[in-house]
């Protein structure tokens, strides 16, 4: 039974009175930035508790970020401190109670993250001083190279000083471009900004000088001295040089000659012919006038001696002593002198065995072959210009004498890294007790074919050897005394491949190598450097090779910065094509004809091996490409493919082709049939006259059945129901009309018919 009313209003008073409500406050909503992460929180509560009572505390974090680990630790006292905050929003509820009192307080807590301190950015220019020399009229100034601490947003070039610039490109990007510039000092000044509007500008200078025109240079010739009778001779200036050209030759008698008898022609001509000459020094002054009206000024000296003259003095050379066998000796009567000159020389065997031949009998320096033992006596005959004579004997002793072989020295072993490809084999420390006559280098038969021999060096003392290739050389060298005997001994040069192989791209370039200077070679480093995104100490070019006659390969490797590593060929190939395939195939100073890299590095699959030359992989039998790979992924070489499996599988895919196609093709047929053909409904006619009958016929075909006894007649309304059976049920029939009997024979003369209706 329920209490009454007022009992229950009474309870809810009591304790409504028990319990007190207390006001709880945890203070204002706090909010940190970090670094500071930690908090004191404390409750403050009204009224405050009564004399010998105290309030318990009870502090609760209700949400928090989803990083936050931490934990409340005592969390019971009225003052809370916290740490270790991560940014988000903390809400923390204090409950406060005592025996007869409760309240509660909430807090929210704050934490942002620390604020960022920007950075200015650091404008950079590359170069900061640059020099041309016109023709050269176009320059490239990169700032690319510039640096924030988060984004630079926009680039600003603009002119301080110097030539007004018609044609100034790319005012907003990192790199300027200029073109036909005039002689002058410019000066251009690069801001930079970053994400916060930061700015920061540097300067860079540019100097364009004039064409140089330098003075040409004369020359007369060297000095000359003439005996008369000869007073005529001609003096040659053609030796003059200029860096444009010369247009005007000017011969004219020097210092101290004025006055002097002597007839000259051509004085306005690179050749000056004197004549009519007299005993005495002329000297004769040559000036050369450029395009640019420069001038320079030549001297010569002409001597003319008089006519007196003395006999020449013939001198054969020291007698020699050879041991037997030698293949030849050599007579030399260069020493022979005149005062004017020797015109005539002659050489011959006047005593001594016989069986010997000469050459050159007629010249300074004769050569005799077929020596013999014994002692042979040859004299020298020599004539001046006056026909004045004289004579001399060389006597030449063949001995025989014991003979120890010679001892072959050919190197040892030398290694060789690439692409340092040239090399000297010094065979020089050979030794034989008299002299080795010859030396003959012979490459092993094992050794690579490639390498030339330098000037026919393989028959010298030194066999200089250029553009060898990776592998193992076995050089033999033999060497022979002029007695016969001989001795060989094996060099070996083993060479490395080059450790930056897989680095080596090559740049071929539409540019005569003739035409490529140091200082477009450099200009197009840095143009490089701006495309690949490095510095322009980063790319190292190893070689500049011909091509053809107008296109020139350069080849290089890009080494990324610190630590130092040659990047791969194939990434540096690819993404300097992509770069320059992106509206900058034109940014280069000379066309590009093909990028590519310098070996070909492809590995085939294991199937196969790279042609060097196309820089695609020649398959293995029965392995072919992967096309989709080839075509259509990364585009690179390969033998992926086996034959057997394609062909299996194209076969496969022609069965289930065929096969689907065919499934296809008879379910369509018979779809096509079941909509055609239509349902008929029969009905017996018991009983009906002939003209009843006749009037069911249809109008186009009537089909007839016949008994042994009567016949009946089934009549259909369908015409194109031809392809139909008409289905007798004698059993029907036997049910329905109870004047059939059980043999099915038809009685009182009774017609049973089929008249088929659509449906």
């Amino acid at each position: 039974m329920a209490p009454p009313t007022g009992v229950l209003s009474s309870l809810l008073l009591l304790v409504t009175i028990a319990v007190k409500e207390l006001t709880v406050s945890a203070g204002d909503n706090l909010i940190i930035t970090l670094p500071d992460n930690e908090v004191e929180l404390k409750a403050f509560v009204a009224p405050a508790p009564p004399v010998e009572t105290t309030y318990n505390y009870e502090w609760n974090l209700i949400s928090h970020p989803t990083d936050y680990q931490g934990e409340i630790k005592q969390g019971h006292k009225q003052t809370l401190n916290l740490s270790q905050l991560s940014v988000g929003l903390y809400v923390f509820k204090v409950t406060v109670s005592s025996e007869n009192a409760f309240g509660e307080g909430f807090v929210n807590v704050t934490v942002k993250p620390a604020r960022r301190v920007n950075l200015p950015p650091v404008a950079v220019v590359s170069p900061q001083l640059q020099e041309l020399t016109l023709p050269l009229t176009s320059a490239l100034i990169d700032g690319s190279q510039s640096t924030d601490d988060t984004e630079i947003v926009s680039y600003h070039w603009e002119e301080i000083n110097g030539p007004f610039i018609e044609e100034k490109t790319s005012v907003d990007s990192p790199v300027l471009r200029l073109s036909n510039l005039d002689p002058g000092n410019y000066s251009f000044r690069l801001t930079v900004t970053d994400s916060d509007g930061a700015t920061n500008s540097t300067t860079a200078a540019l100097i364009v000088n004039n064409a140089v025109d330098y003075p040409p240079v004369a020359n007369a010739g060297p000095n000359h001295t003439i005996t008369l009778p000869q007073n005529s001779i001609t003096l040659n200036g053609n030796q003059s040089s200029d860096d444009h050209q010369i247009v005007l030759y000017e011969w004219s008698l020097g210092p101290g000659s004025e006055g002097k008898h002597v007839v000259m022609q051509g004085v306005q001509t690179p050749y000056l012919h004197l004549s009519a000459m007299q005993e005495g020094d002329y000297t004769f002054q040559l000036k050369v006038t450029d395009s640019s009206r420069q001038q320079s000024t030549a001297v010569v000296t002409v001597i003319v001696q008089p006519e007196n003259n003395r006999p020449p003095v013939a001198v054969a050379g020291p007698d020699k002593e050879l041991i037997f066998p030698v293949e030849s000796a050599t007579l030399d009567g260069s020493s022979s002198s005149d005062d004017h000159g020797i015109v005539f020389y002659h050489w011959e065997h006047v005593r001594g065995p016989s069986a010997v031949e000469m050459e050159n009998i007629d010249k300074a320096i004769a050569t005799v072959t077929g020596l013999q033992v014994g002692t042979y006596h040859f004299r020298l005959t020599v004539k001046d210009q006056q026909g004045l004579s004289s004579t001399s004997t060389l006597t030449v002793a063949v001995k025989k004498e014991n003979n120890s072989p010679p001892r072959a020295r050919a190197g040892g072993r030398h290694v060789l890294v690439l692409p340092n490809n040239s090399i000297t084999l010094d065979g020089s420390r050979s030794t034989d007790d008299q002299r080795i006559v010859s030396y003959l280098w012979i490459r092993d038969g094992q050794s690579p074919a490639a390498g030339d021999v330098i000037d026919g060096s393989d028959h010298s003392v030194a066999l200089q050897l250029t553009n060898l290739v990776e592998g193992v050389y076995t050089f033999h060298l033999r060497v022979t005394d002029s007695q016969g005997a001989s001795d060989t001994d094996t060099a070996t040069v083993e060479v490395q491949p080059d450790p930056r192989k897989s680095g080596l791209v090559e740049l071929t370039l539409q540019v005569g190598v003739g035409q490529l200077t140091e200082q477009r070679k450099d200009t197009l480093v840095r143009q490089l450097a701006v495309l690949l995104n490095v510095l322009d100490s980063d790319i190292k070019v190893q070689k500049i090779r011909a091509h053809s006659d107008l296109s020139t390969v350069i080849v290089f490797y890009v080494q990324s910065r610190p630590p130092f590593k040659v990047l791969k060929a194939a990434e540096v190939a690819r993404n300097l094509h992509m770069r320059l395939s992106k509206e900058k195939a034109d940014f280069l100073l000379f066309k590009v004809l093909r990028v590519d890299t310098a070996g070909c590095l492809l590995k085939c699959s294991g199937h196969g091996h790279c042609d060097p030359l196309t820089k695609r992989c020649i398959c293995s039998h029965l392995w072919m490409e992967n096309l989709i790979q080839r075509y259509i992924w990364d585009g690179e070489s390969n033998c992926e493919w086996s034959i057997f499996y394609v062909t299996v599988l194209a076969f496969t895919l022609i069965v289930l082709t065929g096969g689907f196609t065919w499934l296809c093709i008879c379910c369509c047929k018979r779809q096509k049939r079941t909509k055609i053909r239509k349902k008929t409904k029969y009905t017996i006619l018991d009983n009906m006259d002939e003209q009843e009958r006749m009037e069911l016929r249809p109008k186009y075909g009537i089909k007839h059945r016949s008994t042994e006894h009567n016949s009946s007649l089934m009549v259909s309304e369908s015409e194109f129901d031809s392809d139909q059976d008409t289905i007798f049920s004698r059993e029907k029939m036997e049910r329905g009309n109870p004047k059939v009997s059980m043999n099915g024979s038809i009685r009182n003369g009774a017609s049973f018919s089929y008249c088929s209706k659509d449906r």
